[in-house]
């Protein structure tokens, strides 16, 4: 999925419901592989009644429905709604404050 998201990223998804959950596209979903068993999170490129057909952002490297086909709604575990974002920090530091110490030395 990258640009949009690389491993090792967090985000926040809702739980799919079949019937409750509205499917668009562009939207990104977590699904089970339909061949493997692991999870994947790609974007929906077309909506049918009862299948997704779902695309990585790298289309060039991407293992999605171009390589396994359309995926069945029933294989969806949720709809990501955010990532978390945390901000690199070059130059951090936590020093013990003596002053304020239970315990100053």
């Amino acid at each position: 999925m990258l640009p949009s998201l690389k491993e090792g990223d967090i985000v926040f998804f809702k739980k799919y419901k079949k019937n409750k959950s509205i499917l668009k596209n562009r939207q990104i979903v977590i699904f089970n592989h339909p061949l493997k068993n692991k999870n994947l999170i790609k974007r929906i490129n077309s909506v049918n009644q009862n299948n997704i057909e779902v695309l990585g952002d790298n289309i060039e490297f991407s293992e999605d429905s171009n390589k396994f086909g359309l995926i069945n709604n029933e294989k969806i575990i949720g709809i990501v709604t955010s990532k978390l974002i945390i901000p690199k920090l070059k130059n951090f530091l936590i020093q013990k404050n003596r002053s304020t110490s239970l315990n100053p030395k």
